[in-house]
């Protein structure tokens, strides 16, 4: 009896395991489902502030700096934790920035340019070219879309995670429609237990509203693999050793306007196969070609982000400032040249009193910035030496008249 009650017990206790978990094994996530939870964590994020180089998402990926990509990564991250389902490094990249995640979907075939027909939904990606050079300078989280008016969820808007739309009457650059570069589609699908119905993608893709869509075989005909070309070193090795880790270093990272420096990198192991791409967000501040050099060309901070077979990320920041005026003085002339300009001005003056000061080493510069501080002082010292002098005067000769008056009344005398 008691044999039985135990096998009885243990049937039961199976079975019980088996309904519990069984759903979570056999079941994952449709792909409307995984779109949503996307869409409801950046959503869950509005209003969270940071600083424009800080913030929590900085902090989960490991590198802080301008963080509208950490953002992203950290969404996609929670969301496929939620249902034990990867998300980074599988249908988005694990890391990089605007330009190096344009390049990774381009190449899978799922990046769509601006213009092109495709309609975005509910957890794609959204890429905006703020200055027009043709390279993204910002990513954000597509919410929904009502008509041709596209809603989203950024992170690091002036340092804050906002919700945004970007309309054709909207202000420029960043609230119209013109600024978006383009799109990028995860494949959702791929990791997916199914796709859903109709009216379930209908409700992803407008969220509370009842736009318009390209149906599934129209989106599918305007997908386009075009690519922003990117800068990319050839393989160095024919071996199929996956590369481990990837490591970058510079000379140094604070330049000046017409500074270059080399940027090189370094793989583990040795002799691994590599493609190498260099990306930078910030190209208005510096330039950089296939093999790595780079070219200070405007002030600010700009991320360069190095990727290894579009898998391993590695970054770092340049800061460039303006250059700083060199001043040589040769014999009894001054020459003076502005360094990393295209055209150097020379100027030649005569000796002067500047001059003297400066060969002196007084810094005639500072001497007129700070011209106010040193008026009162200086008129109260000269009068007090005018005074002295004049006072001196005087003792003088009144001591004389008065000797002179002396020596009068002794001759008398005798």
């Amino acid at each position: 009896m008691k044999k039985s009650l135990k096998i009885l017990s243990l049937f039961l206790a199976v079975i019980i395991s088996f309904y519990t978990y069984a759903p979570t094994l056999t079941f994952a996530a449709t792909e409307s489902q995984l779109r949503n939870k996307v869409v409801a964590v950046a959503d869950n994020e509005v209003g969270y502030t940071g600083s424009s180089t800080y913030s929590k998402y900085g902090e989960w990926y490991g590198s802080q700096g301008s963080w509208c990509t950490t953002f992203v990564f950290w969404c996609f991250n929670q969301a496929g934790n939620n249902y034990s389902t990867k998300l980074n490094g599988v249908i988005i990249p694990n890391g990089g920035n605007c330009n190096s995640m344009i390049s990774w979907f381009s190449n899978k075939g799922r990046y769509h340019k601006s213009g092109s027909g495709y309609a975005p939904k509910g957890g794609d990606l959204i890429f905006f070219d703020w200055s027009g050079n043709g390279s993204s300078q910002h990513v954000g989280i597509v919410d929904y879309t009502s008509g041709s008016t596209v809603y989203t969820i950024e992170g690091n808007c002036s340092g804050k995670v906002k919700s945004r739309s970007y309309t054709s009457s909207g202000s420029k650059p960043y609230n119209n429609i013109s600024s978006i570069m383009g799109y990028a589609s995860p494949d959702y699908d791929s990791v997916s237990g199914g796709s859903s119905d109709s009216k379930e993608n209908d409700k992803n893709t407008t969220k509370r509203t009842s736009s318009s869509n390209t149906t599934t075989k129209n989106n599918n005909s305007n997908k386009t693999t075009t690519k922003k070309q990117t800068t990319q070193t050839e393989p160095q090795s024919t071996t199929s050793v996956p590369v481990e880790k990837l490591t970058i270093h510079a000379q140094s990272y604070e330049l000046q306007v017409g500074d270059s420096v080399k940027l090189n990198y370094s793989i583990e192991p040795s002799g691994a196969a590599a493609v190498v791409g260099y990306f930078c967000d910030d190209e208005g501040i510096i330039e950089i070609d296939s093999g790595g050099n780079i070219k200070a060309i405007g002030t600010g901070t700009a991320t360069v982000v190095v990727c290894a077979n579009n898998d391993l990320y590695s970054q770092c920041e340049f800061t460039v400032k303006q250059a700083v005026a060199e001043v040589t003085t040769i014999a009894h002339e001054t020459t003076r040249k502005v360094v990393g300009t295209a055209k150097s001005e020379v100027i030649t003056t005569q000796r002067t009193a500047e001059s003297v000061l400066t060969r002196m080493g007084v810094n005639v510069n500072s001497l007129k910035q700070n011209m106010q501080l040193y008026l009162v002082p200086a008129t109260i010292i000269g009068t007090t030496f005018i005074l002295s002098i004049f006072i001196f005067i005087v003792k003088k000769i009144k001591n004389r008249k008065k000797k002179t008056s002396e020596d009068a009344g002794n001759s008398s005398i005798k």
